[in-house]
């Protein structure tokens, strides 16, 4: 049987909240909800915790109150020599 993580999504509109104006990436937000981002070397996107949060933030455009500008932009990572990957580019809506 497969479990589940339990995500917090008025976490989530927190989060970006403190944001300001401006854009922010899935990296930003994951960074602030888990304390760190780590790329998921080699693990499929169906397995990433972090494509699957930024999934989760696709899913909840309307509700959290944003829009994807960019589906593909350049990140690197927290570890040291950080890892380059790649972020979803998100904008409040207006």
């Amino acid at each position: 049987m497969d479990e589940e993580i339990k995500i917090s999504l008025d976490r989530i509109e927190n989060i970006i909240s403190g944001f300001g104006e401006g854009e922010f990436s899935t990296v930003a937000v994951v960074r602030e909800y888990c304390g760190g981002f780590f790329s998921n070397k080699e693990t499929p996107a169906y397995y990433s915790f972090n494509a699957q949060f930024g999934k989760l933030l696709k899913r909840n455009e309307e509700r959290l109150g944003i829009v994807q500008v960019k589906s593909v932009a350049s990140e690197t990572d927290d570890r040291v020599p950080p890892v380059k990957t790649t972020t979803s580019i998100w904008r409040k809506n207006a």
